[in-house]
């Protein structure tokens, strides 16, 4: 597991444990609220009592809300660092994928070299045996 997968599964990890933690939370609030109303005596109250549950259940949906979309956009965040950590260091899979291609197409002209530049005045020539 490289670095980007640690960081994205600890990322993931914090999301369901600030979500686990926000459900308990509101779920709590709401057991109280519920106990409360009945036992009051009084509809008015009662009322009262039920507006303020709807109230937490909209706010536990709208923290679930926002919860995900800062994770979505982190995790997005990580993928893009990932994907330009990719271009500047291919790894040794990509290389040899690369390599290959190189060797089949210099193959397909019939040579057994071929030269490849860096610049202006930097190349570097490679021989297929």
């Amino acid at each position: 597991m490289n670095e980007f997968e640690k960081r994205i599964n600890a990322l993931r990890l914090q999301f369901k444990a600030e979500r686990v933690q926000i459900s308990k939370d509101a779920y709590r609030t709401i057991g109280h609220l519920n106990n409360t109303i009945s036992q009051s005596p009084f509809p008015e109250v009662r009322d009262t009592l039920r507006a303020e549950k709807e109230r937490v259940y909209e706010a536990m949906r709208n923290s679930h809300k926002y919860n995900r979309l800062c994770y979505i956009q982190q995790l997005e965040m990580l993928n893009d660092e990932y994907g330009l950590h990719l271009e500047k260091n291919p790894s040794k899979k990509q290389m040899r994928r690369m390599m290959a291609a190189i060797c089949k197409s210099v193959e397909a002209t019939g040579e057994s070299s071929c030269t490849i530049s860096f610049g202006e005045n930097r190349r570097a020539e490679i021989i297929f045996s």
